[in-house]
């Protein structure tokens, strides 16, 4: 009954605070830590400085969590490589880690979850109910909350997650020589697109040529010829160089450019520097 009644209280929140939770100005994460899902290690937010960090509470006894668990799934799969962390939060009391793994491996969760049976977050966070969510930028501020129910390819919530994710890493921004080593990767990048010919059929400056530009390539959609419609993030450009014909984009036919890309395979080095050199043409 204590749990159901949280649950209610949270989603009659929904249309308050959340409301206007989103035009909330920034504010510094405070320190927070539980442990690692089926461990004793003790995890902490304040590692996960230099990422994006979607924090959500839930319960395995909370209908809403459930619904909204795959949605997460999708969104970390889909954004990891570009510095989205996931951590979801279960808050079941008492010893429940084996009932918590068994529900985790039955949805197919790859993200982290961390065990809080006290529920440290809803103080430390000032949240009532689950579930909640919060994102922090590469800072460690809270950007948005979430209060209730949410999902995380809605356009209005991708594009406050996108533009979160667009930040460069502090880490970066304050350290020369990172952003030197950024360069060059991109300078690299360059340079074996112009010796392995993918300039031949590939623009830079967004003209059509025998294949698509690679002006804004990276964070496009592909509509594949399978029908599936997928996001062309650092994973799938890395597929698309190592094995074009896995995923054959509608226009293109099967064999098209593996024939096209002639000479040695390309070592793993090589694939992400034109990985940084695509992205670097939507940036």
């Amino acid at each position: 009954m204590k749990n159901t009644h949280i649950w209610m209280i949270a989603l009659i929140m929904v249309n308050g605070f959340a409301a206007s939770a989103c035009g909330a100005e920034p504010q510094l994460a405070p320190e927070y830590s539980a442990r690692v899902l089926g461990s004793e290690q003790e995890a902490t937010l304040a590692s996960l400085r230099g990422q994006v960090v979607l924090l959500n509470a839930w319960a395995t006894w909370c209908p809403p969590c459930r619904e909204e668990m795959p949605d997460f799934e999708a969104i970390y799969t889909s954004y990891k490589e570009q510095g989205l962390a996931v951590v979801g939060v279960n808050i079941d009391e008492g010893e429940a880690d084996d009932e918590v793994i068994r529900y985790v491996q039955g949805m197919k969760i790859g993200f982290s979850i961390w065990r809080d049976p006290n529920n440290r977050f809803g103080k430390r966070f000032r949240v009532l109910g689950v579930p909640a969510t919060l994102l922090i930028n590469r800072e460690g501020m809270i950007v948005r909350r979430w209060q209730g129910p949410m999902d995380p390819g809605a356009a209005d919530n991708l594009k406050t997650i996108k533009a979160a994710l667009g930040s460069a890493p502090a880490s970066i921004a304050a350290n020369p020589q990172a952003q030197d080593g950024e360069l060059a990767a991109v300078r690299r990048g360059r340079r074996l697109a112009d010796q392995r010919g993918c300039l031949t059929c590939h623009s830079s400056d967004g003209t059509q040529g025998m294949g698509p530009s690679w002006k804004g390539l990276a964070g496009s959609t592909a509509q594949l010829t399978d029908g599936r419609s997928v996001l062309r993030d650092r994973a799938y450009l890395t597929r698309a160089i190592v094995d074009p014909d896995v995923e054959i984009v509608t226009g293109y036919s099967e064999g098209m450019m593996a024939g096209a890309m002639p000479g040695k395979r390309l070592s793993k080095i090589e694939v992400e520097t034109l990985v940084r050199y695509l992205e670097s043409l939507s940036q």
